[in-house]
């Protein structure tokens, strides 16, 4: 859709909320619009108007975005900061405010094309409702291989059509008593993918936390390689600043929308006083797995009695 509006001689805008999606789709769209997260989006629109963030404050003041979005509402919105293009990714994350602010980015009769999975609203954000909308609903999933989708199937309350005709590698589930168990869990089920021929860059570890809410979010290796993780803090450029490593280590929530190989979920412990939060959580880190998925899961947590009951 952004490319076929670049050849038509459009501007798209796309935007999303997670900052890894934003880059990875950066890559593979043809020059001639712009995608960017939604802060992103306002982070940039600042600058050029001379008003640049200072993102090393973003940690320390919680109304950090909140005063950049009142900032830009502020400002005059000029012609080259209109699109006449908006597609919108992920789109249950986003808070019903962004979408009616999207409009000062958008010029008069501009084409919005919308994507969205309600069973991915980790958030819990509320539906964008407008009756202008032409509304498309599809449950076909093509990413998540045969065996994989089977056990979601089986083991999650979600419902899909699986279109992937390929198998896949199916599904490893091991259990843990103490959150530090896992380190040597997942030393193991890293080493064993790497002898399976995953590459060490198919390879992601995803925690079902926060990052920094993991046994895993000090780690330096894991399965004998370096770790990259994102460490929490932004240059004065607003970049995430990452360690150097070869397997990726990040959350749930922040890669939403990737996709990996070899997926490796960890920290499977959900909070029975939130599930329905948990459990979309859950669905969108066993969904991101394209050949094989690997859970390390609280054996005494009884919300994942399905899950140890598949195996």
């Amino acid at each position: 859709f952004f490319d076929k509006a670049v050849a038509k001689g459009k501007r798209p805008l796309l935007v999303c909320f997670n900052r890894p999606l934003s880059e990875r789709i950066k890559a593979t769209v043809h020059k001639g619009g712009v995608v960017d997260t939604w802060y992103g989006l306002c982070g940039a629109f600042l600058k050029e108007r001379g008003h640049e963030l200072d993102y090393s404050q973003m940690n320390e003041d919680p109304d950090f975005w909140k005063k950049a979005q009142d900032k830009v509402l502020e400002l005059e919105v000029p012609d080259n900061w209109r699109f006449d293009t908006v597609i919108v990714d992920e789109g249950q994350d986003f808070e019903p405010f962004w979408y009616e602010m999207l409009g000062v980015f958008m010029k008069k009769n501009a084409d919005l094309l919308w994507l969205e999975d309600p069973m991915q609203n980790v958030r819990q954000t509320s539906a964008i409702n407008d009756d202008n909308f032409v509304v498309y609903h599809a449950k076909e999933n093509y990413r998540t291989p045969a065996s994989i989708a089977q056990f979601i199937l089986t083991a999650m309350p979600f419902e899909f059509d699986c279109r992937n005709d390929l198998p896949g590698m199916g599904v490893g589930v091991e259990t843990y008593e103490k959150p530090e168990n896992q380190n040597e869990i997942v030393d193991r089920i890293v080493r064993d993918l790497i002898k399976r021929k995953f590459s060490h860059d198919e390879i992601v570890v995803l925690t079902c936390r926060g990052v920094q809410h993991s046994v895993f979010s000090e780690a330096k290796q894991i399965g004998g390689q370096p770790v990259r993780r994102f460490i929490g803090k932004y240059d004065h450029q607003g970049n995430q600043i990452f360690t150097d490593g070869k397997i990726c280590f990040d959350s749930v929530y922040r890669f939403k929308g990737q996709q990996a190989p070899a997926v490796v979920l960890v920290d499977v412990d959900p909070n029975p006083k939130n599930q329905d939060r948990e459990q979309r959580a859950l669905f969108s880190g066993m969904t991101r797995a394209t050949v094989r998925l690997e859970m390390v899961v609280n054996g005494s947590n009884p919300a994942n009695k399905a899950i140890i009951d598949y195996k």
